[in-house]
């Protein structure tokens, strides 16, 4: 038996597997039959199935260290902002170079926070956190952020009358920002990046991988080098990159993603003229896109809130932020310890205006069965949840738990802010 890649009179490279059947004639001639079909199609959804594989991998090695990592990344990056503030008190210009070197070092953190969300995005079980919004709004922010400093140019038709998509704003942000990064990478010398959204409809009989319907199809084309054809079968493989200094992640963060929203991530590449990325996302069944009104600053409040956490580094931090938000605070480092000191304050008569619950106390009782307990007790109690696995289900979807809201760690004084002010 022999498996090879042939190239066709269109140029097309296909696979084909050849059986061959040696036998005797009647009259003692050796010959042989050779059996050769395409095997095109299977040897696509065996790579697909091998690559979906290796994502589950990483996704254990993702989900067992999130937890852990995101707990000191939080402490780092609030006390940096903390300091930044206090800082900011004293007089120039010894203040002033002090929060430069602060300011570098929250970007260092963001850097790592983003490498986590990455990692986070194989994990198992996870899911995005889904709203209707516009692709256009996301693909100009995102191209804007993405090419600062650049100087390749970006051109995009993004036509009034798309569809809106139910997606991940964070983690289609983060696919885009990855697409155009590689493309901006692979034009050293300068030139143009083409950004092209359409409405497309998908037919019952298609090649693509995605159910019938109505998508959003966004390309990103660059006038680049080009991907050699032994390496289109691998970019989307985690940790392989042809990079000196890339992680390999993030064309594996796309494919990721866009299988966890229902869409695929297609490429076709020419040596010396470029590659075009096009994603498929998914079209919304809602008409309108949602409008984010949560203010951009700091709201001071007043108020007694609990925070429920088993690590002392959290507990310092955030008993701080919520004080410099003008917050009193208490502090349990397990579930039941919480639900006492919450049945308590409500029998004086002080009840807390809001709880922040960790989801996960290892070797205790967690956010999720603390909510119940002290639902019991108070069925409006407004309590946050917060967790360094983004990915889990009850981040993704945190009311249907039960919660007023949630936090992601890391998290800074500004986005716990907001969180409080929704809720509270």
């Amino acid at each position: 038996d022999m498996v090879c890649r042939l190239q066709t009179k269109q140029s097309e490279w296909r696979w084909f597997e050849s059986h061959i059947h040696p036998f005797r004639t009647t009259v003692g001639t050796i010959v042989g039959v050779i059996v050769t079909r395409d095997i095109t199609e299977w040897k696509r959804l065996e790579d697909e199935r091998l690559r979906a594989t290796k994502l589950e991998s990483v996704g254990l090695l993702a989900g067992g260290i999130a937890h852990d990592f995101n707990n000191i990344l939080t402490s780092v990056f609030a006390n940096i902002g903390l300091a930044k503030m206090v800082t900011a008190k004293q007089s120039p210009p010894q203040g002033e170079k002090v929060i430069e070197r602060l300011e570098a070092a929250e970007k260092a953190c963001l850097r790592a926070r983003d490498l986590t969300k990455q990692l986070l995005t194989f994990a198992k079980g996870g899911a995005p956190v889904k709203s209707t919004t516009s692709v256009a709004s996301i693909i100009t922010d995102t191209v804007q952020f993405a090419l600062r400093g650049s100087a390749v140019r970006c051109t995009t038709h993004l036509p009034d009358d798309l569809w809106a998509i139910e997606v991940d704003e964070g983690q289609i942000s983060q696919v885009i920002q990855n697409l155009v990064i590689n493309s901006d990478q692979a034009m050293p010398d300068g030139g143009t990046i083409s950004v092209v959204a359409n409405n497309c409809l998908v037919a019952p009989q298609n090649v693509l991988p995605l159910k019938p319907g109505k998508y959003v199809c966004v390309s990103v084309a660059d006038q680049g080098i080009g991907i050699p054809d032994d390496h289109l079968q691998k970019i989307f493989d985690p940790y392989f990159t042809t990079k000196q200094k890339g992680s390999g992640l993030g064309l594996a963060t796309t494919y990721s993603i866009m299988k966890r929203h229902g869409g695929h991530v297609a490429v076709t590449s020419a040596l010396g003229k470029g590659t075009c990325f096009t994603l498929y996302l998914p079209a919304s069944t809602s008409m309108s896109a949602k409008n984010d009104e949560t203010p951009e600053s700091l709201v001071q409040g007043t108020g007694r809130i609990l925070v429920m956490d088993d690590e002392e580094d959290i507990q310092d931090v955030l008993g701080k932020m919520l004080e410099h938000l003008g917050f009193e605070v208490d502090f349990a480092d397990d579930g039941l310890k919480a639900v006492a000191l919450y049945t308590q304050a409500i029998q004086n008569g002080h009840p807390y205006l809001a709880t922040i619950l960790d989801l996960t106390i290892p070797g205790g009782v967690g956010g999720k069965e603390t909510l119940r307990l002290i639902k019991d007790h108070d069925p409006d109690a407004k309590v946050i949840v917060s967790s360094g696995y983004s990915n889990d289900p009850v981040m993704a979807h945190a009311s249907q738990f039960g919660f007023s809201g949630f936090i992601t760690k890391p998290y800074n004084l500004l986005d716990l802010s907001k969180v409080l002010t929704q809720i509270v």
